[in-house]
Parts: structure tokens; C-alpha cells; sequence
């Protein structure tokens, strides 16, 4: 069984009516965007906030820890909050947040590309 879908053009579309000046237009409109999610099966939670795909595995970088040793060797290539979160985090003894692992992803693809720069 595949996973529920949704036309998010029209929903897009729809939604944009609600700014009308015309109330019976956003009434229409919310009614419409209703039945769109209605018939797509979602909730208005899996509509508005996407599920996050698990972070990619990297090369080279395994571990949460040696991702985090891998980000602290390119700290100049880091804002002084990216460095201070990456030195937090790697005191950290709970598991990371999905929060945290998305920002974490985020500073290694910013020290890939200034690994790749500097090669």
C-alpha cells in the first residue's frame, strides 16, 4: 500500500484563496482545502509538518562523535554558534534531538564543502 498523497499545487492554490476579501470566496476555499485533506487521508499535522527523512549516512563520518570530531576540524569554516553548538553537543550525554541531528547534518555538509574547497 502506498503512502497518502496530496496535490499540494491545488492545495496551494486553495489556500491562497483564503486571503480573499470576500467571505463566502474563504469559506469556499477552507471547505475546499478541508475535503482535499480529507480525501488525501492525512491530518492537517502530516500535511503542514513533513516527516523528516533519516540523515544520510556519511562517508568517512560514522559515529555521532566522530561526525561531531569531523565538523570541529573545519571550525573555521564554522560561525562561533556553529562551533559552540558542535562543543555542546559533543559534551552531551543524552541522545541527540532531531532538532540537534538536523542542524549537525546541516554543519557537515558545510565542512564537506570546505573540505572540497580547500582540496
Amino acid at each position: 500500500m502506498s503512502a497518502p498523497t496530496i496535490d499540494r499545487d491545488r492545495l496551494v492554490r486553495v489556500l491562497g484563496m483564503l486571503g480573499s476579501a470576500h467571505d463566502s470566496e474563504v469559506v469556499a476555499a477552507a471547505r475546499q482545502a478541508e475535503r482535499l485533506r480529507a480525501d488525501a487521508g492525512l491530518t492537517w499535522a502530516e500535511i503542514v509538518i513533513p516527516r523528516l527523512p533519516a540523515p544520510p549516512q556519511r562517508q568517512n563520518v560514522g559515529a555521532v562523535a566522530e561526525v561531531i570530531r569531523f565538523v570541529l576540524q573545519h571550525a573555521d569554516a564554522l560561525t562561533d554558534w556553529e562551533r559552540n553548538f558542535a562543543r555542546s553537543i559533543a559534551r552531551q550525554q543524552s541522545p541527540l534531538t532531531l532538532k540537534q541531528r538536523v542542524v549537525l547534518d546541516r554543519l557537515v555538509e558545510k565542512a564537506q564543502r570546505a573540505e572540497a574547497m580547500a582540496a
